[in-house]
């Protein structure tokens, strides 16, 4: 057993290595090495039409070898982070019959230093992303999305939430965090309301640049289409499509192109990964899922994580009893807590406990939210806005059969569970079980609706 110098074998190529010294870090792929491991991947996949996950390579890697790989060793070397042992890297290029070739891989802190230079040149390819400031939390769903997208390689991830949960904060600063690893990040909002032509084109331009090609596009949606998965295939992606509920909600035809349009990426061949934020999750989104599209749902905020919104906005005053009613009025919705941050400071000198004591006396309405609120509404069936109205007069959660006997319009009870289905994928009502409710806050403006 050699303590001082270890020597380890890849191909011909014999890698000296101190294992006394403090500087080593182990190994990680090199660009092109990471590039050969995802071109593999990636063709697996097309093959099997089945994900080839960390996990799953790991159940490769044992078949082969009989002291195996752990599936978050598997992860670090996609991540190309934190350097794992030689023996590691040999074991999954083994597993996948890939052959490991000295410019595969290198010492993690000569990685670590050519990264950064590759990513000073590329920058210009994610200026578009929108600033984000103030933003807070969301620690548990920003790992799930670099889970999704980096490690398991999702070719379609949705983030799902009501109004003001911080979708489209959520998917920037994803997007800010993780942009070093792709050649493109591309953010597009579509509250606009524009077609799916337009925004095609849109994306596209950002990969012509300057290019003189620029006004050479196609006009046909077709072609577009296939011109997109030809740059997605030949470029690691990050395309974020900001509300999508603006098409559902508007227009069934273009709802229809862009459900069409996911379609395609999930089923065709590609390198590169599309983020939808939407306040719905409808029906059509909902069957993508059995073919490979990933759904996360964004909740409340957590109590120290809203504690940092105020403290942005000056001094508070409050027991840890009146900080934990006030998250649970407003549902840990971040829009909201801001809007009543903005008061209490400004109406209570920062005095939770009074503006609690005041709220439960005279219903404040937060107005500009209520706005918003309205327009959602708008979009509601009438036998859907029947039942939210419902719901907004009891001050407890409510079981099912309770509700359906409150109920006056008969016409509404056959379609009782429909109504709840679709209330629920627009992030309008929460679900406990079999119980059902409003956010307090959002009873209040329901209440308040002409």
């Amino acid at each position: 057993m050699i303590l001082n110098n270890r020597q380890v074998t890849g191909g011909s190529k014999m890698v000296q290595v101190n294992s006394s010294s403090k500087r080593y870090r182990g190994f990680v792929l090199t660009d092109e090495g990471l590039q050969k491991l995802n071109n593999c991947i990636q063709q697996l996949e097309a093959k099997t039409r089945m994900r080839c996950s960390a996990s799953a390579i790991a159940r490769k890697v044992q078949l082969v070898e009989s002291d195996g790989i752990h599936p978050i060793t598997v992860r670090k070397i996609l991540q190309c982070q934190t350097g794992v042992d030689f023996r590691s890297i040999n074991h999954v290029f083994h597993a996948l019959q890939l052959p490991l070739n000295e410019g595969d891989y290198a010492h993690a802190d000569l990685c670590k230093l050519n990264k950064s230079k590759w990513t000073s040149v590329s920058s210009s390819n994610y200026s578009n992303i929108p600033d984000i400031s103030n933003f807070y939390g969301r620690s548990e769903e920003l790992r799930l999305l670099e889970n999704k997208i980096i490690l398991d390689r999702a070719k379609v991830v949705a983030l799902f939430g009501m109004l003001g949960v911080g979708k489209t904060a959520t998917a920037i600063k994803f997007a800010h965090t993780v942009k070093h690893r792709f050649e493109f990040v591309i953010w597009k909002s579509l509250r606009q309301a524009s077609t799916l032509e337009e925004i095609l084109v849109s994306i596209l331009r950002k990969f012509a640049g300057k290019n003189k090609d620029n006004n050479r596009l196609p006009t046909s949606l077709g072609a577009l289409i296939d011109l997109l998965l030809e740059k997605l295939e030949n470029h690691r992606c990050l395309l974020i499509l900001d509300g999508l509920e603006t098409v559902t909600d508007q227009h069934h035809e273009e709802s229809t192109a862009y459900s069409d349009f996911l379609q395609i990426l999930l089923e065709n061949k590609h390198q590169s990964t599309v983020i939808v934020t939407s306040r719905e999750k409808h029906s059509r989104i909902g069957i993508l899922e059995h073919i490979g599209l990933q759904s996360i749902k964004l909740n409340s905020l957590q109590l120290n994580d809203v504690k940092q919104i105020f403290d942005r906005r000056g001094s508070y005053l409050g027991s840890r009893e009146d900080w934990c009613n006030l998250v649970k009025y407003y549902g840990g919705n971040p829009l909201a807590l801001k809007m009543a941050a903005n008061l209490i400071h400004k109406y209570f000198l920062g005095n939770i406990t009074q503006y609690l004591e005041d709220l439960m006396a005279n219903r404040f309405i937060l107005s500009d939210f209520q706005n918003l609120l309205i327009e959602e509404f708008k979009n509601l069936s009438a036998s859907e806005k029947s039942v939210m109205q419902k719901l907004a007069s009891y001050s407890h959660e409510v079981s099912l059969s309770q509700l359906n006997q409150d109920l006056r319009d008969s016409k509404v009870k056959p379609y009782l569970l429909d109504i709840l289905d679709s209330l629920s994928c627009r992030a309008l009502i929460e679900q406990h079980k079999a119980y059902f409710k409003l956010q307090p806050f959002v009873a209040e403006c329901i209440h308040n609706i002409d």
